[in-house]
């Protein structure tokens, strides 16, 4: 296993993690919001999607193949433009108020950052393997 996909790994587990952390503080309903709880649901269940790909993306890292390193980049690309929308839904002020963003909220933007960077370099570490066996010439 190649350092990149460990960064690959690393990221995914704190993905993972930040789901069950407070992501914002809502002083005008005095409530913590998570991944998976808003106050009558109105900004969804960001964790449900960011629970799959990063699963998906540990099972992807081991599999260690040409498909899944591709696969598994378009993934995570799409999860950190999912990752960006839903921090500045997440942290944007309304009515005046501004939430408080919470350290669970940087640790997914983060680990989506890192799973991108892990997974394009995992992605060109398979490629030169593939080269130098002359699978891809």
């Amino acid at each position: 296993m190649s350092f990149s996909q460990k960064v690959g790994l690393v990221s995914c587990v704190f993905i993972i993690i930040s789901l069950f952390l407070n992501w914002a503080w809502y002083p005008d309903i005095q409530k913590y919001f998570t991944a998976f709880f808003t106050e009558g649901n109105h900004y969804g269940k960001p964790g449900n999607w960011l629970s799959l790909v990063s699963i998906l993306g540990i099972i992807f890292y081991f599999v260690n193949k040409p498909w899944s390193q591709r696969l598994n980049l378009i993934l995570s690309g799409l999860t950190l433009a999912y990752a960006i929308r839903t921090f500045l839904l997440f942290t944007s002020g309304y009515d005046g108020y501004v939430p408080d963003a919470q350290p669970g909220i940087y640790l997914m933007l983060a680990g989506c950052i890192g799973h991108i960077i892990g997974a394009g370099s995992a992605l060109a570490v398979v490629k030169n393997e593939e080269v130098e066996r002359g699978g891809l010439g």
